[in-house]
């Protein structure tokens, strides 16, 4: 037996052993990050689906929706409940609505309806992990003729 090769074995194997050992911290540090990442993404997602929701509430009362208030609603998405607030409606633009004789008027008011275009701005925070979401919403409705734009 030759006493060169006494160990050698040995430390190939510890060597192989290192090697073995830094794939599998790497791998764990991966699946640990993209589990962060796939939580985060779930957030989002759930996050945007509630300012959707609370913004089709508003959406839904038109009364409501043109009296311009800003409010904050508690929405439950996925058994978790979401603080969403909501700024007032904001007018962007009011214009007659096409179709309608112009001329027609009724105590010098235009009868024609008029064609407003809003956005609607939602905002959803999460103290847990401090991620914010923020939507915009545009819609476009029609009121009656002489409606004004408010702000």
């Amino acid at each position: 037996m030759n006493t060169r090769q006494t160990g050698a074995t040995l430390l190939i194997t510890l060597i192989m052993l290192v090697v073995l050992t830094l794939f599998v911290l790497s791998a764990l540090n991966i699946s640990g990050l993209n589990l962060r990442i796939a939580g985060n993404m779930q957030m989002r997602s759930e996050a945007q689906a509630a300012a959707q929701a609370a913004i089709e509430s508003v959406l839904s009362s038109v009364t409501g929706f043109t009296a311009g208030t800003a409010t904050t609603q508690t929405v439950t998405v996925a058994g978790k409940n979401y603080s969403v607030s909501l700024d007032a409606p904001a007018c962007l633009s009011i214009k007659a609505a096409p179709g309608y004789s112009a001329l027609f008027q009724i105590g010098g008011v235009s009868s024609a309806p008029q064609d407003t275009t809003w956005d609607v701005r939602a905002e959803v925070s999460d103290t847990t992990t401090g991620a914010k979401v923020v939507v915009h919403q545009g819609v476009r409705i029609r009121l009656p003729a002489g409606a004004t734009c408010p702000g």
